[in-house]
């Protein structure tokens, strides 16, 4: 089964496919960094290196000899310049990115899509980008199912939902993915384990002190999760702190343990701040949605539970889901807004299975953990 990949980042969501048994043979990204990664993690992939809008999909799929044999079309087009989709001004470049994937699919034809995107797309503008393109999808011969899905119910140790569109050339219903992990309720799970929790996901990573950084694991790894993000890998990388000043160190170590901002003193305070800025992770709770700036102390909720740092980049690439294998290239900053931005792997996995259910029942699925 033949994928392709647009707005690609550094690659979540097709390494996710991949696992599920999905070929991935064409990808797009605009920026640089996050192309070097997916290549580097993805090198059988044909990347597509730049604007969307400039690419050939019939040639591209020509000169891979798959013509009419793209099975899936997948990807999330940056949600920003949304706003006059539902005037239907094609013209407008800020629209560009939401038609330049239905003229993908348009040129690829493929048997079902997965378009993916915020939590909130659904209401977004008052729902005509929604609507949109669910009458776009329509149009094309799909019959389109949405749902928000929240990741931690699929394996992550992180709360992140997301809103999934699939689209299917088929009459069948769309069996959606059931959770598979669930949250503690009254100490009951009923046939479900527990939500992974942040420590779940980092505790076998050393602690770290100012500027520094560990190339060693601090132990075996504690649970099914671990071992699973460190197969294949020799060596931990992407595990270190930033410098910081001498009054950043000093309200770190004054953060109480789940306490934020509201807990420092006011000498200690900025001036202007959001309520959970400077804010330490809960270590027995799934962590909430990390952004971009995971690593940096002052943005939302991203401190560790004990140290007093931000997340490291693996910290967050394993909050993600990213195995310890996984390659990133750019300045940390760029790594950290590539695993950020990221559809995490574990999600991207369960929708591939499904999809792969329903376009081809036959199938064994089976784990890719390694290269």
């Amino acid at each position: 089964m033949n994928s392709i990949d647009l707005f690609a980042g550094a690659g979540g969501l097709s390494l996710g496919l991949h696992q599920a048994g999905i070929n991935i043979v064409l990808a797009n990204e605009l920026e640089k960094d996050f192309a070097n990664t997916y290549q580097a993690n993805h090198p059988d992939t044909h990347m597509c290196v730049g604007d969307i809008a400039k690419i050939d999909f019939a040639a591209q799929i020509e000169d891979l000899g798959l013509t009419d044999n793209i099975q899936l079309v997948c990807g999330g087009p940056p949600c920003q310049g949304f706003s006059t989709v539902g005037k239907k001004d094609l013209d407008d470049p800020r629209n560009s990115l939401f038609y330049q994937f239905l003229r993908c699919v348009d040129e690829a034809n493929p048997q079902a899509i997965i378009f993916e995107n915020v939590s909130g797309f659904k209401t977004m503008y008052q729902g005509r980008v929604y609507h949109e393109l669910i009458e776009q999808l329509t149009r094309r011969g799909f019959v389109t199912d949405t749902r928000i899905l929240n990741a931690v119910d699929f394996g992550l140790a992180q709360y992140r939902k997301r809103t999934i569109i699939v689209g299917v050339r088929s009459d069948d219903l769309i069996e959606w993915p059931t959770p598979q992990y669930a949250e503690k309720s009254n100490g009951l799970f009923g046939d479900l384990p527990p939500c992974r929790t942040l420590m779940d996901a980092i505790s076998d990573l050393p602690p770290l002190t100012v500027c520094g950084q560990a190339d060693e694991y601090l132990c075996e790894p504690q649970n099914e999760f671990q071992e699973l993000m460190r197969t294949g890998s020799s060596a931990l990388t992407e595990h270190n702190c930033a410098n910081y000043g001498a009054r950043m160190q000093e309200i770190l170590k004054t953060i109480p343990p789940g306490g934020s901002v509201h807990d420092l003193p006011e000498r200690l305070r900025p001036k202007s701040y959001f309520a959970n800025t400077y804010a330490r992770l809960v270590p027995d709770q799934p962590s909430p949605t990390i952004t971009r700036n995971f690593g940096t102390p002052s943005s939302s909720r991203c401190v560790h539970p004990y140290q007093s740092r931000a997340l490291s980049t693996r910290e967050g690439a394993r909050l993600q889901g990213f195995p310890d294998w996984y390659e990133y290239h750019g300045s940390k900053t760029s790594k950290n807004l590539q695993i950020g931005n990221a559809v995490p792997p574990p999600l991207g996995k369960v929708l591939g299975e499904m999809i792969h259910k329903m376009l081809a029942p036959e199938a064994s699925m089976s784990l890719v953990s390694t290269k």
